[in-house]
């Protein structure tokens, strides 16, 4: 067995819920492309290095794949779990190497390499309030959304200490947000500064996970660019 480690650098084991875990390796073994020859072998402590064995005869396969998707040519789904893996690092605010037996094989894109298409756009998000934090005016709170990415907000020391009771509950708020266009396709909240926010109730709870789920854990607004038309995501 031959091992394959990707490092995610400024990402710990503890930052990582279970279900965004699951979203990693579900790319990697696309990426990987090995089938029954890949074996997940375990994450490690510091920044979290997600582990991974496969068989000796397909290690230089998996390493030749590897390659040429990084260099933009390979099996479409491999590309898609490529950059789909750059948009899960941009989200955790991580970078990403594979390693292969103690050599480095490839370093992911944290940033696209075109300047990425950005809109200022008022919408709302929903998801676990768990931080809210800071001591000056602009106020930092983070949610945790439906598949585990965090979202980045901020808001004023007011609207903070009207939040804090419901710190560890689902809610949903509201804002002018931060967007930018996704290397793979869609869109990404960047940050969002908020002007007000609702308390979701325990009885809609299932329904508004539904929605998230459908909407990638962000709604938002139509937006119109000179490019192109963004339809409204909340269905």
């Amino acid at each position: 067995m031959k091992t394959l480690t990707l490092h995610l650098e400024g990402l710990g084991p503890s930052d990582l819920p279970m279900k965004r875990l699951a979203e990693y390796l579900c790319e990697l073994a696309e990426l990987y492309g090995a089938g029954g020859h890949l074996h997940f072998a375990s994450v490690t402590k510091g920044s979290a290095r997600l582990n991974a064995c496969v068989d000796d005869d397909h290690h230089h396969k998996v390493l030749h794949r590897v390659r040429e998707v990084a260099n933009g040519v390979g099996p479409k789904k491999a590309k898609k779990a490529y950059l789909r893996l750059a948009d899960l690092m941009l989200d955790d605010q991580a970078s990403g190497v594979l390693e292969s037996e103690g050599c480095r094989i490839i370093q992911f894109p944290r940033i696209s390499k075109h300047q990425p298409l950005v809109v200022f756009k008022h919408g709302s998000i929903q998801g676990r309030l768990y931080t809210i934090g800071g001591k000056d005016d602009s106020v930092p709170v983070r949610l945790e959304g439906a598949n585990g990415e965090t979202l980045y907000c901020e808001t004023d020391t007011e609207t903070a200490a009207q939040l804090a009771p419901l710190l560890f509950k689902q809610v949903r708020l509201h804002g002018k947000g931060e967007w930018e266009r996704r290397q793979s396709g869609g869109w990404r909240l960047k940050k969002m500064q908020i002007v007000s926010y609702e308390q979701l109730e325990k009885s809609s709870l299932k329904a508004a996970i539904g929605r998230m789920k459908k909407a990638g854990g962000i709604l938002w607004d139509q937006i119109e660019s000179p490019n192109e038309k963004i339809l409204d995501q909340r269905g």
